[in-house]
């Protein structure tokens, strides 16, 4: 029994370690177009700011609203897209590192994680130019029901780098919420 639960150790830390070697692989020598930051803080001097330099630790009571703000930058020397159509993808971890599964979407609830400004189709307000960094609001607590409950979590945030679902993928820092009672 206790060589099975080894077996199934090593199977499972291969496939992490070769899927982020694929990833890599994918970007080859190039930098990703992008970059990907996400806080939870606000500014102590300026509330309405958000705090991306103080953005490991973040702590907020029990049944408030998890909200984080996600900054994209892009990195490259043409126009990006602002946002991928797939999207954003979230990954939450209790303190043990498992992963929390987001709950279903209702759109009669209206439960979405992200919120922003709107674009207009068609013109440059979809685009991102060489430098320019776009922020938008998560509403993390919305997704994931555990969010609301005592505990430490572990959020990142990735996106692909095209519309492709099987294109690279770029992640962003890694923030530790937590909720306290």
């Amino acid at each position: 029994m206790k060589i099975a639960h080894a077996l199934l150790l090593i199977a499972g830390a291969f496939v992490t370690v070769s899927s982020q070697f694929v990833v890599s692989q994918q970007l080859g020598d190039s930098k990703p177009p992008f970059k990907l930051e996400i806080t939870g803080n606000r500014e102590k001097d300026h509330s309405e700011n958000w705090d991306f330099a103080n953005s490991a630790k973040t702590v907020i009571k029990a049944g408030t609203m998890l909200v984080v703000r996600i900054r994209k930058t892009n990195t490259s020397d043409r126009e990006i897209a602002k946002f991928s159509e797939i999207g954003l993808m979230y990954e939450v971890r209790d303190s043990r590192g498992n992963l929390i599964r987001p709950r279903e979407f209702d759109e009669k609830r209206g439960d979405g994680l992200s919120g922003g400004e709107g674009m207009l189709l068609g013109t440059k307000d979809t685009v991102l130019q060489p430098g320019e960094s776009k922020a938008l609001y998560a509403r993390v607590g919305n997704g994931f029901d555990e969010l609301r409950q005592p505990g430490t979590y572990t959020i990142q945030v990735s996106e692909h780098v095209s519309d492709d679902p099987a294109s690279a993928v770029v992640k962003s820092n890694i923030i530790t919420v937590t909720v306290a009672p």
